[in-house]
């Protein structure tokens, strides 16, 4: 689910944008369930934390931090010790996933659990259960000086404990049975040294929907990772999970046809583990693609559908009708909701299927009311689709909507209210594109979730939020979720963080304080435009370099702390309490650690220029260029078009760009002492054109611009044969090629993965000069100039994961002065010898023989004080004075950097290495005639 424009009605600009969203981004849409229940605003603000009379007055000395934040706690009294002998009082018709919990609760703290339906009003007892359930409870709370859970709302609960007859006693006593959970859950915090403190629970949510949905595009999570899901949702009083991935075919392209063998036992086995964990299962239907809204055969499609997921004990059912075509299936959607220009047509067939299926299955059957996500599913300002959608809708039909954005940097009380009002709808709920990543998939979110107004409680059933590709890694976003949901007046997002932090690493604390490091590398959310980056390895930067300039000897000394920590990543992370965590993150955990290594040699390198150690300052960039190399290549896994996983697809990204900053930085002040300058060549001027359509304005003219902050943006994805192409307008001398594509030189994104590089003179006959894989920064350099009119680049296969296309930049250059006599690696000729881009290399195809040469030569002869090599070549460097070659000294390939001074009397019109016949094939970074 996407929406890619600002628009406020549904348009064709719109429908381009839907297009999008079959591939990774804008995120999908699909969810929720409705829980019944008193409304969200009946509890005043005033009554969450206001003690209740007759019940114990809080004291200094408080009670263990229970998450999420309860409405209120008050602490006294004595503790209860859970050793030795410890009855669970259950009642006639106990919670098994309650008295599961309660006992290994009991058995950690080295208790002996005996479970008992009846009280036995001796030694230390638990009561658990509802009122009804557990008679009994209601006396033990009142004879605890509180109040019972039944004037409490769903899922609400009261813990007390302390005395009780003179006797130690814990008593659990929820609203209803997911309440009673959630008060075991909150004792499971509360333990400390073995024993219970002395407290006075009464809590409640104020969102009845608090969830998650599985609705991003990409690799979708695996069953055992789903089930893990609802274990952490349990513990976080998370009551939701919408089933709706992309890859269940039977959701969407075939979901007229119901599940059967392994599928159908896949899903029980599903619908069976929320169920075990108190997590509502909602079953999302996609039939939008090609449904005739009209139609009775497709309605009753839709119903047994939802009837074979009723069987398996779903209760929740949902309709998503986001990032569909804009236009009818069949004939008799078009002759019944004719098209009058305002897209009542749309619609009215839709709110008329719904409301078919609340009336005629969802009501008879006793459900809760049916939620859908509608076509236009953004911003709060009226359209007239939103307001007959919603006029039209039956009223206890739920509406989710992505806030005034697909992702929403905030989300106020003023836009849900405006939202509410559009939609027509007193039952809004929202699906929160966050920390989804499918849109940023070499990304992981680690940020805690913000910007969410306190009282949003008020005027929404809930929030489901949209987790990353990588279900462990969502975690400690999903429990700031289950946090703000229960109470968002009392959210405190960096306590919510690190609770979830401390909660994945477990008790070690070098551990924690590895995720912690790891946390820190990966806190852009760039939809955010004030968001963090890398705070805390930022600031050792920044300290660094302001060290640097005073001279300071200690400058590295808490960088390189901080950078040996990320280097022991992989070592320290996998010991975590949850290693599905590392797991997950291994590409960025492995991709950080290779920059950790790369940013250790670069303040090496920085160390010997200051101490005028060229050749120690040149091994150090290499190394660091290296690492940074490694650090750079494709290790994240994708979807190819046919469902299957394709390994090492995309280029992982951490550090929120510090790596970048600091190596920019870096290698910028080894050029500036190496004197290197750019030999320029003129860029021919031409004009770009693309197999592709255009996605809203980001038109072809931007690959030409001259400007790589700009692009050319398709709307769809390449298949085999799609190219870009530049037209030089004539044939004309080509020296090199270059092409920017992704967001950045250095990051995959949307892009051609698999790509030919063509020139043609006729645009008939092509010649392909070289092919590549996942690179975003392509620079092609002839051994001779090429003559060509047309340059173009070409896709050899579909993208994996329908991914789209940006190209920045698009560059045919004219030849240069360099040249070499030993013909190079295709791409790698004489002029990247000479460009001042350390990155780029000078690569012969062989070893040399006599005669062999790498040189430049001059228009004007110049006054040059030394010459420079940095590279592995063998032979002797000589300059041109007075037409002839003159030696300034011999070369090794073993040597990274060489200098030889130069007579500045001499008049050089040229510098050449002759190479030593025989030698390993030279590879020449730079040579520089400074």
């Amino acid at each position: 689910m996407v929406s890619r424009g600002s628009s406020e009605k549904i348009s064709q600009r719109q429908a381009a944008e839907r297009q999008r969203w079959r591939r990774p981004g804008a995120t999908a849409l699909a969810l929720m369930l409705a829980i019944g229940g008193a409304g969200i605003g009946a509890v005043p603000a005033s009554a969450r934390s206001v003690p209740v009379a007759g019940e114990p007055a809080q004291v200094q000395d408080s009670p263990p931090a229970i998450l999420p934040a309860p409405q209120s706690v008050q602490s006294g009294g004595d503790p209860v010790p859970l050793s030795g002998k410890v009855t669970i009082v259950t009642g006639t018709h106990p919670d098994q996933p309650t008295v599961d919990l309660v006992r290994s609760i009991v058995q950690k703290a080295g208790g002996k659990p005996e479970i008992s339906s009846a009280p036995r009003s001796a030694g230390k007892e638990i009561y658990l259960g509802t009122a009804q359930d557990n008679p009994a409870i209601a006396r033990v709370v009142a004879g605890m000086g509180a109040r019972d859970a039944t004037d409490l709302r769903a899922d609400g609960y009261v813990l007390t404990s302390g005395r009780y007859e003179g006797r130690p006693v814990v008593a659990l006593n929820g609203f209803d049975a997911r309440g009673t959970f959630y008060a075991a859950q909150s004792l499971r915090q509360l333990v400390q040294r073995k024993s219970v403190p002395g407290v006075v629970v009464r809590d409640w949510p104020l969102m009845s929907i608090r969830g998650a949905i599985e609705g991003f595009y990409g690799i979708p999570w695996s069953q055992q990772a789903r089930l893990d899901q609802f274990a952490f949702y349990a513990e976080h009083k998370v009551n939701t999970y919408i089933y709706t991935p992309k890859d269940d075919a039977l959701l969407r392209a075939q979901w007229r046809t119901l599940y059967s063998g392994a599928d159908l036992d896949r899903m029980d086995q599903l619908v069976k583990g929320a169920t075990a964990k108190h997590v509502d299962f909602t079953f999302a239907l996609s039939p939008g693609n090609d449904i005739c809204y009209s139609s009775d055969a497709d309605f009753q499609a839709t119903v047994a559908k939802f009837e074979q997921l009723r069987k398996l004990g779903v209760q929740s059912f949902y309709v998503a009708l986001d990032d569909i075509p804009l236009s009818f299936h069949c004939a008799a959607d078009k002759a019944k909701y004719p098209d009058q220009g305002n897209w009542h047509w749309l619609a009215d067939a839709q709110a008329d299927y719904l409301n078919r299926l609340e009336k005629e299955y969802i009501k008879p059957h006793g459900l809760p009311p049916l939620q859908t996500v509608p076509t236009n599913y953004n911003g709060s300002g009226p359209d007239p689709y939103k307001g007959e959608f919603g006029a039209r809708l039956d009223p206890d039909i739920r509406v989710q909507w992505t806030g005034e954005g697909v992702f929403s940097d905030t989300i106020t009380t003023a836009s849900v209210q405006r939202a509410g009002s559009s939609y027509a709808t007193k039952h809004l709920y929202i699906w929160d594109n966050f920390p989804v990543n499918d849109g940023q998939r070499g990304r992981l979110f680690l940020n805690p979730l913000t910007g969410r107004d306190p009282d949003l409680y008020k005027y929404i059933d809930g929030i489901t939020s949209n987790p990353m590709i990588e279900p462990y890694a969502s975690r400690p976003a999903l429990a700031g979720y289950g946090d703000y949901t229960w109470n968002g007046p009392a959210y405190d997002p960096a306590a919510s963080m690190a609770s979830a932090l401390r909660e994945l690493a477990g008790p070690d604390a070098g551990t924690r304080a590895a995720l912690d490091t790891f946390a820190d590398l990966n806190q852009n959310w760039p939809y955010r435009p004030a968001t963090g980056n890398a705070p805390a390895l930022n600031k050792d930067i920044q300290d660094f370099w302001a060290a640097r300039d005073r001279k300071d000897p200690g400058a590295a000394t808490a960088l390189l702390a901080r950078l040996d920590a990320i280097e022991r990543l992989p070592q320290t992370l996998p010991r975590m309490a949850q290693p599905g965590f590392a797991r997950d993150s291994k590409p960025w955990i492995d991709a950080a650690a290779l920059w950790g290594t790369a940013l250790r040699h670069q303040i090496a390198m920085l160390k010997a220029l200051d101490a005028g150690d060229g050749a120690t300052a040149t091994t150090e960039y290499f190394a660091a260029s290296s690492a940074m190399e490694q650090a750079k290549k494709p290790t994240v896994p994708d979807l190819g078009d046919n469902g299957a996983v394709v390994q090492n697809v995309i280029t992982p990204s951490v550090g929120d760009g510090a790596f970048e900053a600091f190596s920019t930085k870096a290698a910028g002040i080894y050029r500036d002492w190496l004197g290197a300058t750019p030999m320029v060549s003129a860029i021919h001027p031409g004009a770009a054109a693309s197999t592709l359509g255009t996605y809203s304005s980001y038109g072809t003219g931007r690959m030409t611009d001259g400007d790589p902050q700009t692009f050319y943006w398709s709307n769809q994805a390449p298949v085999a044969g799609s190219a870009v192409q530049l037209d030089l307008g004539a044939v004309k001398p080509v020296g090199s090629i270059v092409v920017r594509q992704s967001d950045s030189d250095t990051q995959t994104g949307d892009m051609i993965y698999n790509a030919a590089l063509d020139y043609s003179a006729d645009g008939v006959t092509w010649t392909t000069a070289g092919t590549f894989t996942a690179r975003p920064l392509v620079q092609y350099t002839f051994d001779a100039p090429v003559q060509a009119r047309y340059i173009r680049w070409r896709a050899t296969v579909p993208n994996s994961g329908g991914q789209w296309v940006k190209i920045r930049e698009i560059q045919a250059a004219a030849p240069s002065s360099a040249t070499s006599n030993l013909a190079s690696v295709p791409g790698q000729g004489a002029p990247a010898a000479f460009d001042a881009d350390l990155a780029t290399a000078y690569q012969a195809a062989s070893a040399p023989v006599a005669g062999s040469f790498l040189q430049r030569t001059l228009d004007a002869p110049v006054s040059a004080r030394q010459v420079e090599v940095v590279g592995a070549a063998s032979g002797t460097v000589q300059v041109q004075r007075a037409g002839a070659w003159v030696d300034l000294g011999p070369v090794q390939a073993g040597e990274p950097y060489t200098a030889f001074a130069v007579d500045p009397s001499w008049a050089v019109s040229g510098v050449r290495i002759l190479f030593a016949p025989g030698s390993q094939a030279p590879r020449v970074n730079e040579l520089v005639l400074r």
